[in-house]
């Protein structure tokens, strides 16, 4: 419940309250915590039975746990994540079934205007909600590492290549797992506590980054995690949780404000890596200027 005594207002301000409370919460009421947390597009769609007979327990769970936060019932509650849905993060077929209908009332022109709008919030609040600390942390556990494992898969893999591709330019310990023809957890087989893996999924989460990460902690490796929200499993049991808005009109989420997060953390790997960043992307842009890799 917020200080004013009122309920949480957003989506986002939900999971952010049960996060505040989970480690104090019954048992019972512990499990639907953990469910609205892990599943927030199934609590805007989904019938309160139908997400019990999921989460394994009695449907009464969840109206005892929007009370906690100063609902009046799940229902209440449940409009909060009917507007996230309405805003985007609903199941890829409504959205795209959504983009027709948006289209044939208002032409291609008002797609392309929601697209821009929602790409520019995307951004803004990204740069917003950023805490400061927590980029230097990560950038200066990366440059303390002797290697930075950089993972992603399926849609995390365009933006964990890009960062690589950029951040090995930086520092030579920078590597992208998996190789090709892998699996995630093939390439961490020999992480050590002196590595940091750097792994990102969005919703739908992958497995397979969630396994690889929980592998990574038990060897002791230092794990950041970057996704979509911060009551995400790949931020909230990382050592450091980043995340960043991915809400589109669109059928697949938007990697905008991935991109741009990502970007910033290369800038701060450069701005504190010393007189050896700047050699090393020196080095980079005289080889393939050289090489002529480059059309003047």
């Amino acid at each position: 419940m917020s200080q004013q005594g009122l309920p949480p207002a957003t989506q986002e301000a939900v999971v952010d309250a049960l996060i505040g409370i989970h480690d104090r919460l019954p048992t019972q009421l512990r499990i639907a915590a953990r469910y609205v947390i892990d599943h927030p597009v199934e609590v805007g769609v989904q019938t309160m039975r139908t997400l019990a007979a999921r989460a394994g327990i009695h449907p009464n769970s969840f109206i005892r746990l929007a009370r906690q936060l100063g609902f009046d019932g799940f229902e209440s509650m449940r409009e909060r994540f009917r507007d996230f849905v309405r805003s985007g993060a609903g199941s890829s077929e409504s959205r795209a079934l959504w983009l027709q209908q948006m289209a044939g009332q208002g032409g291609m022109s008002s797609v392309v205007a929601r697209m821009a709008t929602s790409t520019m919030a995307n951004l803004e609040q990204m740069v917003q909600s950023q805490d400061i600390e927590r980029l230097e942390n990560a950038v200066s556990r990366m440059l303390g590492s002797r290697r930075v494992l950089v993972l992603g898969v399926g849609a995390g893999y365009a933006p964990a290549y890009n960062f690589w591709y950029v951040a090995r330019m930086i520092c030579d310990h920078f590597f992208l797992v998996p190789h090709h023809g892998s699996l995630p957890m093939d390439d961490i087989v020999t992480a050590s506590a002196s590595d940091t893996l750097f792994c990102m999924t969005f919703q739908p989460y992958r497995r397979d980054i969630l396994q690889a990460m929980q592998y990574a902690r038990q060897r002791g490796t230092y794990v950041i995690g970057l996704s979509d929200s911060p009551a995400a499993r790949v931020c909230r049991e990382a050592d450091l949780g980043l995340h960043v808005p991915t809400h589109t009109p669109q059928f697949f989420h938007s990697n905008t404000a991935v991109f741009s997060l990502l970007e910033t953390l290369c800038a701060l790997l450069a701005a504190s890596g010393g007189d050896d960043a700047v050699s090393r992307v020196e080095r980079f842009s005289r080889l393939r200027w050289e090489s002529g890799t480059y059309e003047e």
